[in-house]
């Protein structure tokens, strides 16, 4: 009797749960594979699912109450509607399709909210936002939670800056040969949404210990030809971009041109004191030119809406020169150099990928690409003591990617993942310096010139598994990577890593919590196992290591959400970390290098708020804080705190006017030997829409206080101390163009979003 007790005491404690059930076409037929959300009424997702192939859906185990009902699908106008659990009725829902001529269209009541939090991080949504014409997306990133842009263009993520980037799921360096030249070609127009994954999927390499970035593009969905002219310009970048776009019934593509042009200045001075009363006193000035070239052709092919055939080409050409003077004052010697380098990128790339939804939400993925680098660099030096060299730098790099993944769903509430990659990176180096003679000419030094080639090879596999029920998120996941080593001059063994990964997710009405846990692996850079040496000045010499092995490291999170407002506590760690090394022999020369160190761990919290006020107004905010510990020896160890804090604010006017401002601020940042200042910026613009919102206009103020960022910092070590000051021109006023052309229509169904995009 007192089991069947406690039985029934558990069977009425259980909430009272309903199920959904509906029908999504157009105005002639069903809809494969359109997304349908359920949301609470505070647009908190409950679960999300997929059409069949004759439109139905059904969402079970839903608590009986309101709910809020959404159905997309790409092409077509969002649908919205209240729905009331229980409820036996068929839900009927008719999308109706985009019909586009490049006017004003009022949707902002269609569009996501500009921030979504997700269990394994945040997603920023543009659409949602103001965009100014003519920016790209290193603008756009400044608005993004956790994201730093640097006065060099590098990404970090809560103050980390082993970020692993990706565009549209390939990796970044199948287009561009640096993350900041990639950011500079992308127009933010054309920036569908940001995904920032701290704390990434199975799915995802393992590399990247700060997370990952995810930027998807647009997809043109309509037929027609459109296209788009951007254009900004201030006193120190210019850059233009030609973009068309052509759809004829199953088959689209597109053609994209982008140019950009700079010109700048910096200066720096350093001082370093060493042992026995050595001291070194030097000035430089550096004044930078470059340019870039990127052609964009992408072509796909779907024959129906439950799959899709994509191709794309890339072609990058950087040519940049730079130019400094450099003024030394040794404590035995003083001297004056010039050195005028020159360098040629050029970047090849072919991508493709096969998308086919299976049905019953069961879908595969499968990419591969292609890419080469070539880089032709070299360095002429004279001192005004009548010393001369030069230097030639060949570079070819080569990388390969094929990979497949698969997604199968059991029902709403549970599903798998899984796939298998292979990708391939080779490294050619070849580094030749000469001395100048007098009677000889240039005569090439053997001593300082060398090849080097290098074959990182790596397959991986993986499996995860998602449950959803009720309140209750969970996400099991474990990745399985093996590396293959080929060095020249070296013998390296192959290793093995499993990666496993975790996620437990659990809301309370307007609550949630999320615990996590995962391992991450930071393979070296080419750039750090290059060991050529780069003597252009000769008392600070840089090169690489090829012993470097990868580092591992494990995160541990704690993280909570209510409403607009996230915060999260972690923790991270790893014994053999990569980092910048600095030695000074006995003549007072510092030899920059890399190592793995013992330690280092980051304890942390961040903060994350995003607030509408009232339909206008707009408020983003962002605050990382961590303490940082690095040993290696009694001799190398460092401890420091670290806070970044970002501010975004954006205002819609009427009449096509629109208002942004921001500031971002960062503490100094600590490195293993020392520390440098932090990156501080502030922007104030305006942005205008012109002829029925096919064209816009935008001036930024991007330097409200002074057009130079002065950065100062210390490095320390074994027996000497080194003092700078760097002094970074940026730009003042930005002024950006917009135009856009054509005429389009879209009558026929489209493939949805892929599922394989996380919860």
């Amino acid at each position: 009797m007192a089991i069947r007790f406690l039985l029934c005491l558990l069977f009425f404690a259980v909430p009272a749960t309903a199920q959904f059930r509906g029908v999504v076409k157009n105005n002639r037929e069903p809809l494969i594979s359109a997304t349908v959300i359920l949301m609470r009424i505070d647009s908190s997702v409950v679960k999300t699912v997929r059409t069949g192939k004759t439109g139905q859906f059904v969402i079970d185990s839903v608590q009986n109450g309101r709910y809020l009902l959404s159905a997309r699908f790409l092409g077509y106008q969002p649908y919205y509607t209240y729905i009331v659990s229980p409820s036996a009725q068929t839900i009927q829902i008719t999308l109706l399709p985009l019909a586009q001529q490049l006017q004003s269209v009022n949707v902002q009541a269609q569009r996501p909210p500009a921030i979504e939090q997700r269990i394994d991080g945040v997603v920023y949504n543009p659409q949602g936002d103001l965009v100014a014409a003519g920016s790209n997306a290193q603008d756009l990133l400044q608005r993004v939670p956790f994201v730093t842009i640097s006065q060099e263009g590098a990404i970090s993520i809560r103050g980390n800056n082993s970020v692993r980037v990706f565009i549209n799921n390939k990796p970044a360096e199948f287009y561009a040969n640096n993350v900041a030249d990639l950011l500079k070609t992308l127009s933010a127009d054309d920036i569908a949404r940001v995904e920032v994954i701290t704390h990434p999927s199975v799915r995802y390499d393992a590399e990247g210990s700060a997370g990952v970035l995810h930027i998807w593009l647009k997809k043109n969905r309509l037929r027609g030809i459109t296209g788009a002219i951007t254009a900004n310009a201030n006193d120190i970048d210019q850059n233009y971009n030609v973009k068309l776009n052509y759809r004829l019934a199953k088959v689209y593509g597109t053609f994209e041109a982008y140019q950009y042009r700079n010109s700048s200045y910096n200066n720096e001075k350093t001082e370093r004191i060493g042992q026995n009363g050595f001291v070194l006193r030097q000035s430089s000035e550096n004044r930078p030119k470059g340019s870039g070239n990127f052609f964009t052709f992408n072509a796909g092919w779907e024959p129906d809406s439950t799959q899709a055939f994509d191709v794309s080409m890339r072609l990058g050409i950087f040519p940049d020169m730079r130019e400094s003077e450099l003024h030394a004052v040794q404590t035995a010697r003083e001297y004056s150099r010039y050195t005028s380098r020159d360098n040629l990128y050029r970047n090849r790339a072919i991508t493709f990928s096969y998308n086919k939804h299976l049905g019953n939400d069961r879908e595969l993925y499968v990419l591969g690409g292609y890419s080469a680098r070539n880089n032709e660099s070299g360095y002429l030096m004279r001192q005004s003591d009548g010393y001369k060299e030069r230097n030639e730098n060949r570079g070819r790099n080569y990388d390969v990617m094929l990979q497949s993944d698969y997604v199968h769903p059991f029902s709403s509430t549970h599903k798998i993942e899984t796939g298998l990659k292979y990708s391939m990176k080779e490294i050619n180096t070849d580094y030749a310096l000469f001395n100048f003679d007098s009677l000889a000419g240039y005569e090439k030094d053997p001593l300082r010139s060398l090849r080097y080639h290098f074959v990182q090879s790596v397959m991986a596999a993986y499996l995860s598994y998602d449950l959803s029920i009720k309140e209750w998120k969970v996400r099991l996941g474990t990745r399985y990577e093996y590396t293959w080593l080929s060095a020249q001059g070296q013998t390296l063994p192959a290793y093995g890593t499993f990666i496993p990964n975790i996620i437990i997710s659990r809301r309370f009405n307007k609550h949630t919590f999320n615990l996590s846990y995962s391992r991450r692996i930071q393979r070296p850079e080419v750039y750090q196992l290059s060991p050529s040496l780069d003597y252009s000045d000769s008392l600070n010499i840089t090169t690489g290591n090829p012993s470097l092995t990868p580092e591992r490291s494990h995160r541990i999170e704690l993280g909570y959400t209510i409403g607009p407002v996230s915060v999260s506590v972690y923790h991270s760690y790893a014994n053999n970390s990569i980092q910048s090394m600095r030695v000074m022999k006995g003549n007072g020369v510092i030899y920059n290098s890399y190592a793995n160190i013992a330690g280092n761990s980051r304890t942390g919290m961040s903060l994350n708020g995003s607030f509408n006020i009232g339909k206008r107004f707009k408020v983003n905010t962002n605050a990382n804080m961590y303490y940082v510990k690095f040993r290696s020896s009694d001799t190398i160890a460092n401890q420091q705190p670290y806070a970044q804090i970002t501010c975004n604010v954006t205002y819609q006017l009427p009449k096509g006017f629109g208002l942004e401002g921001g500031m971002n601020w960062e503490s100094r940042y600590p490195l293993v030997y020392g520390y440098v200042t932090g990156w501080r910026n502030q922007f104030l613009g305006a942005n205008k829409k012109l002829w029925g919102e096919r064209a816009a206009v935008s001036m930024r103020l991007q330097s409200i206080i002074t057009n130079y960022f002065l950065g100062k910092g210390e490095f320390y070590g074994d027996g000497y101390t080194e003092k700078f000051t760097r002094n970074f021109r940026r730009p003042i006023l930005r002024i950006g163009f917009t135009y856009k052309f054509g005429k389009a229509f879209n009558t026929r169904p489209e493939r949805a979003r892929r599922s394989i995009e996380g919860l």
